[in-house]
């Protein structure tokens, strides 16, 4: 098949490291596949006077880094740097993929020879600060979507009134994610991802752990993230934080914890989720992306109410009292699900969903 994906420009987003898994095994495959971007954003005096009316510096694109850097796909700008790809920016193709809200408007303007239309639907795009009157109008375009998790299809569902939408969870890299087979721990230990963005919910967690931290006193906690630890958000005293860690260490982590915690308020899967289990470490989340569609209470770990602080608190100490055997086998029941949801799993189902697309057969 000859596959398009109209995108934003590389970055390190979790969005485009699907997109760039996608488009790298798809070619692997054998498959003649494209990414198209954008071009560099240009600053000019019009964009500075802009940007400092509004109190900050014009944000540039960044010629390096990103998901896309070391791909093995072409990777091609089109002619302005806005989201208004035309025809030759794009080549002919059997099926043409939005993957962002502002490309979606551009493949449904595209000629029948661009390929057949799909939406890569990795989250619900109706928020501030985007334009969500506009973004929303992307979700009744006459284009097939595929969805990365059972919540999306609800929203099209109940929200568009589109029962059209197929299902393609995404996967998790098994030949990083991965650990051999352990014991509890004998001081308990909880980790999580830590970001000050309020969409992911460092707060809650923090708020569950100080709980925990009343029936476990010598807990240990170990997070990871981006950015440094902010004063608004300390963590815990004695705690562990590795700021941007190699890739490859944070199967380390991973595989440091009893159980892994998830407090966001929103996400379109959640992929660390997914990665803890792959490195055996039961999971507690709020019910976000993924998370109901991953996690079975009692076997892979449990899933509460967003901002529930306590009942996060009292699911992680469910699985910290366990009796190392059935630690275990929550451990076990996880890498197994794991296992099932590799990219080779998930590239297999997105082909075998466009190969049918593409041959005019109800998918």
């Amino acid at each position: 098949m000859r596959i398009t994906f109209l995108s934003p420009r590389s970055n390190l987003s979790g969005g485009l490291r699907v997109i760039a898994t996608y488009a790298q095994m798809l070619r692997d495959r054998g498959h003649q596949v494209s990414i198209v971007t954008p071009a560099k954003r240009k600053v000019t005096t019009k964009t500075w006077v802009k940007s400092l009316l509004q109190g900050r510096v014009p944000e540039t694109d960044s010629d390096t880094g990103g998901h896309f850097q070391n791909l093995t796909v072409p990777v091609c700008e089109a002619h302005c740097d806005d989201f208004l790809f035309n025809d030759n920016d794009v080549p002919d193709a059997d099926v043409i993929i939005a993957t962002w809200w502002e490309t979606a408007f551009a493949v449904a303007a595209m000629p029948p020879e661009k390929g057949r239309k799909c939406y890569l639907i990795q989250g619900h795009e109706v928020f501030d600060p985007l334009p969500w009157q506009i973004s929303r109008a992307t979700y009744l375009l006459p284009l097939q979507p595929l969805v990365i998790a059972s919540w999306l299809e609800d929203v099209l569902r109940q929200d568009y009134n589109r029962d059209d939408a197929i299902l393609v969870p995404n996967g998790t890299d098994l030949s990083q994610f991965n650990a051999e087979p352990r014991d509890k721990s004998s001081i308990p230990h909880v980790g999580f991802l830590y970001s000050t963005s309020p969409i992911k919910g460092t707060k809650t967690v923090l708020a569950a752990i100080e709980h925990l931290l009343r029936d476990f006193p010598d807990l240990h906690v170990v997070a990871f993230g981006t950015e440094a630890v902010s004063d608004d958000l300390p963590l815990p005293p004695n705690s562990t934080y590795h700021r941007q860690p190699e890739q490859d260490f944070i199967r380390n982590i991973y595989s440091d914890c009893d159980v892994f915690l998830g407090g966001s308020t929103s996400e379109g899967f959640f992929l660390p989720l997914l990665e803890a289990m792959a490195c055996r470490t039961p999971v507690v989340s709020t019910r976000v992306g993924a998370a109901p569609d991953l996690i079975t209470d009692g076997q892979t770990g449990y899933v509460v109410d967003v901002g529930d602080e306590t009942a996060l608190a009292q699911a992680a100490a469910t699985i910290l009292n366990l009796s190392n055997d059935d630690w275990k086998n929550m451990s076990q029941a996880c890498v197994e699900l794991a296992q099932n949801n590799g990219w080779e799993q998930a590239c297999d189902r997105m082909e075998h969903v466009l190969e049918t697309l593409v041959n005019g057969d109800p998918a």
